[in-house]
């Protein structure tokens, strides 16, 4: 016998599955679900009034360990060429942009970190989707 309960919660399970299944397709869903726990970093804004910038160099490689405080990259803001530090400890997994990357918009990811250096082949192939992507800055509000 089958109670309503179960039902209803077997259609809610369903309907999420395909609205997530449907946005990435079932290998990526399934892909990521596999992949090990790791962090994806973005653009960071290193000033206030930055909107992009240009990944001047990487001071770490992919494999590398990284300890909070370290420099992951150099970054050209709009005023001046900034250190990106890394606030955690963990290994590089993979870098998403290269050096020499220009208008990198604030918000877009740049490089994979995970904590163990045993799972850094698992990120190999590991693409940064377009719904990672940063949603379009909105335009200002009109002047009064």
């Amino acid at each position: 016998p089958r109670c309503p309960r179960s039902r209803a919660t077997m259609l809610a399970l369903r309907a999420i599955t395909r609205a997530v299944v449907g946005r990435t397709g079932p290998a990526i869903f399934a892909r990521r679900l596999s992949l090990p726990s790791h962090k994806v970093l973005d653009m960071p804004a290193l000033s206030p009034t930055m909107t992009q910038g240009n990944i001047v160099a990487w001071m770490k490689k992919e494999g590398e360990e990284v300890a909070a405080g370290d420099k992951i990259a150099e970054i050209e803001t709009d005023k001046a060429t900034v250190d990106f530090e890394s606030i955690d400890d963990g290994v590089v997994a993979k870098i998403l942009l290269p050096e020499g990357s220009q208008d990198v918009p604030v918000g877009t990811p740049v490089i994979v970190m995970v904590d163990e250096a045993a799972d850094v082949g698992a990120f190999a192939d590991f693409k940064a989707d377009a719904a990672a992507a940063p949603a379009a800055a909105a335009p200002p509000p009109p002047e009064v």
